[in-house]
């Protein structure tokens, strides 16, 4: 019978325990930090990551500068402030 496989008591969906999920995350914590520990980030890396987003940042905001047409004095009429009611 499936019902008493070993197999089936892995397919059957366990509970959630709030208490695996912050070990799981605690363990998660561990791993990235033992990694950072045993392969540091170098600066020359850093840099190079720092030029990289730099470049592409000025390259989106010169791409949306040359999009914009420039505001045009002749085709936006001057702003006059409204003319008071007659009679107030």
């Amino acid at each position: 019978m499936f019902g008493r496989s070993q197999i089936a008591r892995f397919l059957i969906m366990p509970k959630q325990n709030p208490d695996a999920e912050a070990a799981l995350h605690k363990l998660g914590q561990r791993l990235r930090e033992g990694f950072a520990a045993k392969h540091p980030t170098q600066e020359k890396d850093i840099q190079a990551v720092k030029d990289a987003v730099r470049e592409q940042y000025e390259q989106e905001q010169k791409a949306e500068h040359e999009k914009k047409p420039a505001p045009d004095a002749e085709k936006q009429p001057e702003r006059q402030p409204p003319e008071p009611e007659p009679g107030s």
